[in-house]
């Protein structure tokens, strides 16, 4: 589902409630929540979108209205002229603690909340679970995200952050410091999966990145960091064909966790 922001149709209204919640006081700082109706105990599904930070639009998976699902997709600031990446950053930590901090209010269960994004929105998904100072600051704890589901996000630091941040290195020249997922592998991350297209057809070093980064979180010690490269596929076609993929993957990690 991609779209404007005011587009927040109710597609199953058999299935669903819908609700647009506030955790903040700027005008992007929103949250598009679609609940299964009458049901609790149920998953949700935190989304950042992706646009490199400065697109502001609607992009969630279609897989994840399958009735089973919570879905929180989350409106971010955007860099621009009013606002820098920093503050999508920001956004992204504040959003997830708000979220985690509330899930049961909305009929969600805790053990599963998992938390991801397309492009950009992964980095910033990859960000929020693996830096543990983000979700601290905020009150909250990366230990209580089920997992992280990661399509074709950048894992050096991002190249609109070294733009606002006045790096010197240009878009495609790797940087590994605090803005960058890499710098944070740790087998104490939650579990992830990675998805990325092929290698010459997704985004320059996006497959490498996260085949590298899922590599070393298992050469840690880190017991679940999955990566798919999806051969024939771009970066879009990455997310066009996800669904699944994530599905799967949280049917295991929600297996286990209640199970634990």
């Amino acid at each position: 589902m991609k779209g404007e922001w005011k587009e927040f149709r109710n597609e199953h209204p058999e299935l669903y409630t819908q609700k647009i919640l506030r955790y903040g006081d700027w005008k992007q700082q929103e949250i598009y929540l679609t609940l299964p109706k009458g049901k609790t105990g149920f998953p949700l599904i935190a989304w950042f979108h992706g646009g490199g930070m400065t697109g502001d639009f609607r992009e969630c998976p279609s897989g994840f209205w399958n009735g089973e699902y919570a879905t929180a997709e989350v409106r971010y600031r955007t860099s621009g002229a009013e606002f820098k990446s920093t503050d999508s950053l920001d956004d992204a930590a504040k959003s997830t603690a708000f979220l985690l901090e509330h899930i049961r209010e909305y009929g969600g269960d805790p053990r599963c909340f998992f938390l991801g994004g397309m492009s950009a929105g992964a980095y910033l998904a990859a960000m929020v679970g693996m830096a543990p100072e983000l979700l601290r600051r905020c009150g909250s704890d990366r230990n209580k995200i089920a997992a992280l589901l990661l399509v074709s996000g950048q894992m050096t630091t991002h190249f609109q952050l070294k733009n606002d941040l006045h790096y010197l290195q240009s878009a495609y020249e790797p940087v590994i410091d605090e803005y960058a997922p890499l710098f944070h592998a740790s087998c104490e991350i939650p579990p992830v999966i990675f998805i990325t297209g092929e290698s010459g057809l997704d985004m320059p070093a996006r497959p490498e990145e996260n085949a590298f980064l899922a590599a070393t979180l298992r050469s840690l010690g880190h017991t679940c960091a999955k990566h798919y490269a999806l051969s024939g596929h771009d970066h879009g076609g990455a997310f066009a064909s996800c669904d699944t993929l994530l599905l799967n993957f949280m049917a295991e990690i929600r297996k286990e966790r209640l199970n634990g």
